[in-house]
């Protein structure tokens, strides 16, 4: 018998252990080749490609005659892929050349164990030529765009700015983001082993640029505009300052400034004192500024005329409703008061006794009409954020006492600078009140520089406050405020205007105080019957500190310092004498300062009565 022989098993089960390998490793094959082939592919690619987003230049910003104000300007950025770079030490030491800046900031970037590092922004074509021809291996540069502010500072509150993640922050860069931003495209590349690429537009979206923003605003009278502005608020030392000038006829706002403000360019330190438009997001009492508009609705209901004496009491006066009373003293009282003057006159003189007066003659529900009509207490829709709609009491909340007594001065409703000029803007235009028009126009240019405008937010519609001649008397009893009332020390040189004072003292823990005040002046020219009023200007100083508490000490020299300047630039011709025409229902100085001690309290159109309530002068 023979022991050596082979052992046929051990030779089976060999056989069957290759087998099963063989069989295991085929299977392997097929289930990678077949079943997971497609997916293994795509990992694989994902692995070799890179995806850049390739971002769409913002849309540009321009003033009325097209001047830019705020552009987006293509420069590059520069990233590093550290896992894919073969000589570390050299682009550390050639591109510390390059970017000028310290090895050590370059060196961390590169140790990082993730690509697409970003090492600088904002590059110029010379800078990134010069990158570019260093030929770095996991170097790469990519094109972005950055925004520039071209008047710096400049209608900061109007343009506002792009924050950090690339979105407006603020004004039109926010109420207009989604148009500005356009659209971003996308680029993927394939890479080989060494992060070289090997082949290019695999996937390609070209970026679409966003909209460009044309406005209404006059670039040089606003910086006129901020100047002036800033000249009074040096002298007056205020907490805020608004400053309006618009086309009555069109709505169009020409320049708008508010302090404080802040630097689009640089925002670092900024507060939300100094973000907040005060044009449209200050809300105060307007005082005197409210009295026009007042007096012309007590005429239109035919409570009143314009030509009418009414007693004024000579400047103290109680008036009783019932069991209940108050009494109002006007700022003329130290000197003696007012006795018996016109409806224009008390416009001119601004007296509030007057004007309490015809506010009991409207009373509570026509007063209230009226001040809706007024627009008072809504926004009035202008492409900005952060307006604010005021403050009006409720309909039921308006009483003889309070309401009647109190609107008429401008107390008692609280207004935004730009409420209260639309409303006298719609005095200039002949009784139309007319939404503010901030943004012009909205447009796309395509490649080859073609313009197609895009439809712009739909805007509030007009109503009419007053008829057309019943405007005109407004205006011409604003007329005299300027040649014989409390604008008579500003009016313009060579050009007829219609301006209020306005001067509110500020209510300080539930208690109007005699020590902090908001004065206002509002004047629009030129202001003559059939003459196109060319310019309206509103400026609020917020408790000024300084230089007196008067809107004619501090608003009203702004005012017209500024439309001076605008209507000279816009070349409106001038009169020889404005201030000696002679206009309907003028009235000799010498009877516009007259008191009357020896009026009779009978005197047909007088009102009288009793009512204590220390108001704001004018």
């Amino acid at each position: 018998m023979n022991h050596l022989g082979p052992q046929s098993w051990r030779f089976g089960v060999t056989i069957a252990v290759f087998a099963l390998l063989f069989g295991g490793v085929a299977y392997r094959l097929q289930h990678l080749q077949l079943e997971e082939g497609s997916a293994l592919v795509a990992m694989g690619n994902k692995q070799r490609e890179r995806t850049w987003i390739l971002p769409a230049a913002r849309g540009n910003i321009y003033d009325r005659s097209g001047a830019p104000l705020v552009e987006s300007v293509a420069t590059w950025t520069l990233y590093a892929d550290p896992l894919w770079m073969d000589d570390k030490m050299l682009a550390t030491v050639e591109l510390s050349k390059a970017l000028n800046c310290d090895r050590a900031i370059l060196r961390a970037q590169f140790e990082s164990q993730r690509n697409g590092r970003v090492l600088a922004k904002g590059l110029d074509d010379h800078q990134a030529d010069a990158i570019k021809a260093l030929d770095l291996q996991g170097i790469y540069l990519d094109r972005d765009f950055t925004r520039l502010y071209r008047q710096n500072d400049l209608a900061a509150h109007v343009v506002g700015f792009v924050n950090a993640a690339g979105g407006g922050g603020a004004g039109i860069e926010q109420e207009f983001n989604k148009q500005l931003s356009g659209i971003p495209g996308h680029q993927t590349i394939m890479l080989d082993a060494h992060g070289a690429p090997i082949m290019t537009d695999q996937d390609h979206r070209p970026p679409q640029p966003g909209a460009d923003v044309q406005l209404t605003i006059d670039m040089t009278l606003q910086a006129m505009v901020e100047k002036e502005l800033l000249v009074q608020v040096a002298k007056s030392q205020p907490k805020n300052a608004a400053a309006v000038l618009i086309e009555p006829t069109t709505g169009q706002i020409i320049a708008l400034a508010s302090w404080p403000s802040f630097s689009p360019v640089d925002r670092k330190g900024l507060d939300q004192a100094s973000m907040r438009n005060n044009a449209i997001a200050f809300v105060y009492e307007p005082g005197s500024t409210m009295k026009p508009l007042v007096a012309g609705a007590a005429v239109s209901e035919h409570l009143a005329r314009w030509d009418e004496g009414i007693f004024c009491e000579h400047g103290k006066w109680t008036y009783h409703y019932g069991k209940a009373y108050r009494t109002i003293t006007d700022h003329s009282y130290a000197s003696g008061g007012h006795g018996v003057i016109t409806v224009t006159q008390g416009i001119a003189l601004s007296d509030n006794i007057l004007m309490a007066k015809l506010g009991i003659r409207l009373g509570p529900d026509k007063l209230w009409w009226w001040e809706n009509l007024f627009d008072f207490g809504r926004r009035t829709g202008i492409d900005l954020p952060g307006e604010d709609g005021g403050i009006m009491l409720p309909h039921a909340a308006w009483s003889v006492l309070g309401s009647c007594m109190s609107v008429p001065m401008g107390h008692e409703i609280a207004v935004t600078p730009l409420q209260l000029a639309m409303a006298h803007c719609a005095i200039a235009n002949g009784g139309l009140w007319q939404p503010p028009v901030l943004v012009k126009r909205l447009y796309t240019v395509d490649d080859v520089g073609q313009q197609t405008d895009l439809p712009l937010p739909p805007l509030r519609p007009p109503h009419r406050i007053f008829a057309s001649e019943e405007a005109l008397e407004i205006q011409d009893a604003m007329n005299h405020t300027m040649t014989e009332g409390t604008g008579k020390d500003v009016q313009l040189d060579g050009y007829s205007a219609a301006g209020k004072t306005g001067t509110a003292e500020k209510l300080i823990d539930g208690h109007y105080s005699h020590d902090h005040h908001v004065g206002s002046f509002i004047c629009w020219a030129p202001a003559e019957r059939g003459v196109k009023p060319e310019l309206l200007c509103l400026v609020v100083i917020d408790d000024p500190s300084q230089g007196g508490h008067y809107g004619a000490e501090n608003a009203a020299p702004v005012v017209q310092r500024i439309l001076q300047q605008a209507l000279e630039y816009r070349g409106i011709p001038k009169h020889t004498d404005p201030g000696s025409e002679n206009k309907p229902g003028q009235v000799a100085t010498a009877d516009l300062h007259a008191h009357s001690p020896a009026a009779s309290p009978h005197h047909p159109h007088i009102i009288t009565g009793s009512l204590s309530f220390g108001d704001g002068p004018r």
